[in-house]
């Protein structure tokens, strides 16, 4: 499904380079993280990316409280930096009533390349 998903994401995109650096980075991220699900959101999911002016946003969904210092970081994909933020389930709710613009955004326009399944393997 993530190559899949990744393929149809960088389609037509200046940045189709970077599909594998970017599935290898989610494949780390879901193997240390067991995430709930793994998005990618900002001028990618968009359709907008600009070589030399866009990062790859990645939002990585948990089911448990998230240290501080894993919240935010950043990744070298080759020709841009992923930049990551990871949220437990129960920030992201809050996050969304209180009107968070980076997370409404990333649930209306982010484009969804993991999911655990409901029985909760990796899928």
């Amino acid at each position: 499904m993530l190559r899949e998903r990744l393929r149809e994401i960088f389609r037509g995109t200046s940045a189709e380079d970077l599909e594998g650096p970017l599935e290898e980075l989610i494949g780390e991220l879901v193997g240390r993280l067991d995430p709930v699900a793994v998005a990618v959101a900002g001028s990618l999911a968009k359709g907008r990316f600009v070589r030399g002016l866009s990062d790859v946003d990645i939002l990585v969904v948990v089911d448990r409280p998230v240290r501080d210092e894993e919240r935010f970081s950043l990744a070298p994909l080759g020709g841009a930096d992923a930049e990551i933020t990871v949220v437990s389930l129960d920030e992201l709710e809050r996050a969304v009533r209180a009107g968070n613009q980076f997370y409404l955004d990333a649930l209306r326009s982010g484009k969804v390349v993991y999911a655990r399944s409901v029985a909760g393997g990796k899928r």
